[in-house]
């Protein structure tokens, strides 16, 4: 079984990470694409299942919509987002477990229309490959498994478990940073660097800043990968709207 250790997959990066999450997310459109997408494929009364849930940008509309969401958080500073959004929305119909999804029994897992990752999986303390089998022996309905670092080239069902793949698309999109100040672009690079910047560092990063709209930006583009399986054909012929969002781009 394959080991992932880095500093991105430990919890405490998490904790430490909410606030420039928080910032990131309230700043650019990266997600509004992947909610379009999965707010067409569910539907009302559906359990779905969000691995790696962090503020709830995905898990938040789904229940909004009707879904009885379970949320996988392990961050404590993520789950303080995720319920300080929720209740921002005045959205109390879900439920967050702390647990994180390798420790997390399959037999507890089986009962979800929906299983949905958005750039967790390869943040697991077993990797990507295997998060990915874990979530196809859960044996949901559906699985929407978005990622940046992981390009998937599944062509035989053998290769997932008998589902089928009924939607796979590569995108660019914005992601990028804003900043109040250029003491928080400055914090923000301490944090990933685990130390503070030298002056030559500090030149470098002023010289990255742009000044739009009342903030310093630190503009930044990422390559997402979405892709959904199906576990049968009449599962799959069961989300005609999921097929007109796709069938209009």
């Amino acid at each position: 079984m394959e080991k992932r250790l880095s500093r991105a997959a430990s919890v405490q990066y998490w904790d430490e990470n909410a606030k420039w999450y928080k910032l990131w997310v309230e700043h650019n459109a990266y997600h509004n694409r992947l909610i379009e997408i999965l707010t067409s494929l569910a539907k009302p009364g559906w359990k779905v299942l969000d691995i790696g849930a962090g503020g709830g940008i995905l898990s938040l509309p789904l229940a909004a919509m009707g879904c009885r969401v379970t949320t996988l958080e392990p961050s404590a500073g993520m789950r303080t987002l995720l319920e300080q959004e929720a209740a921002k929305r005045g959205i109390m119909s879900f439920m967050i477990e702390p647990r994180s999804w390798e420790n997390v029994p399959l037999s507890e897992v089986r009962v979800f229309d929906l299983i949905v990752a958005s750039n967790s999986l390869h943040l697991t303390e077993f990797g990507f490959a295997s998060a990915l089998e874990k979530v196809f022996l859960a044996k949901p309905l559906h699985a929407f498994i978005i990622s940046e670092k992981q390009f998937l080239d599944i062509s035989h069902d053998s290769d997932c478990h008998g589902y089928s793949r009924c939607f796979a698309e590569h995108y660019s999109v914005e992601s990028s940073y804003a900043y109040h100040c250029v003491g928080d672009a400055f914090e923000h690079w301490s944090f990933k660097h685990e130390r503070q910047p030298d002056p030559a560092e500090m030149h470098a990063i002023i010289s990255e800043l742009s000044y739009e709209n009342g903030h310093l930006w630190r503009k930044g583009s990422a390559t997402v990968c979405m892709y959904c399986w199906s576990r049968c054909c009449a599962a799959m012929n069961s989300y005609l709207p999921l097929k007109e969002v796709l069938n209009a781009y």
